[in-house]
């Protein structure tokens, strides 16, 4: 044997031993819609049909069914004068199961879209009542606590607004000419004002924005929330706004101060 041969057999040895590396395509990638809210798995068919159906109630209105119309025609309490068409239709605690099963249907899309908690139907549709401060001789009487304002086109409902009894609210800063005007915060002053309504959420769908369906719903409020009574702008308040909400908020305040409220 050739005495080269060893060395030649021990480099053979130490050639590195390939491993096969596996690679792993079902990964189920989730994304978030950046129109509707929704954050879904696109690769799953289930999942992508759930996300079709939510952006489309999203994009143009959640259809409540003409049922719905035809049941809740007593309920009617505004026509919309803004809006080319439509009216306002209020569910409250006192609304039948159905009803309030359609507007938490509404709600689910808002919470989705505005990344906001879902409230749960014991507290939805509960009564309140004053804090022991403001209670007048030591007597409170319970009211509802929210109402939910549906906007409806023909069966499609386009708009929402979410409101809630409260009874007190901070005015707002007026931003100075220094101010970041595109920033969402607002800042309010150190003081608290009497209060009756709170705008808890307000949403209108994608294809129907811009047509002052949010102003409508606003109106429909001031006229509607307590019977027989026409609520005086600066007794109502927004929670913390988004961008969209405070420039919502100015525009039907306008130079006048408006308030904000903090949700419990």
């Amino acid at each position: 044997m050739d005495e080269a041969d060893p060395p030649k057999k021990k480099a053979a040895s130490q050639q590195p031993v390939l491993k096969q590396m596996q690679l792993d395509l079902g990964h189920e990638v989730r994304r978030t819609c950046a129109t509707c809210g929704m954050e879904y798995v696109p690769s799953n068919s289930e999942d992508a049909a759930l996300h079709k159906k939510f952006h489309d109630m999203n994009s143009t209105g959640v259809d409540l069914g003409k049922a719905f119309m035809r049941a809740n025609a007593s309920r009617w309490v505004y026509e919309a004068t803004r809006f080319d068409e439509g009216y306002v239709v209020i569910v409250d605690r006192k609304a039948s199961p159905t009803a309030k099963n359609q507007a938490k249907k509404v709600l689910e899309v808002i919470n989705k879209e505005l990344s906001s908690p879902e409230i749960q139907d014991d507290v939805l549709w509960s009564q309140t009542e004053p804090p022991t401060h403001l209670r007048k001789n030591g007597v409170s009487e319970k009211v509802d606590r929210y109402k939910v304002f549906l906007h409806m086109k023909d069966s499609r409902c386009v708009g929402a607004c979410l409101t809630e009894r409260i009874w007190e609210s901070r005015p707002v800063e007026k931003p100075s000419s220094q101010t970041n005007r595109t920033d969402p915060a607002v800042t309010v002053r150190n003081e608290t004002h009497p209060a009756i309504v709170g705008i808890s959420r307000i949403w209108t769908s994608g294809s129907s924005r811009r047509k002052g369906i949010a102003m409508d719903l606003l109106d429909c409020v001031v006229s509607n929330f307590i019977y027989g009574m026409e609520i005086p702008k600066e007794r109502m308040a927004f929670s913390q706004p988004t961008e969209s909400g405070r420039a919502l908020a100015q525009s039907f305040f306008g130079d006048d101060e408006w308030h904000v409220y903090e949700e419990s």
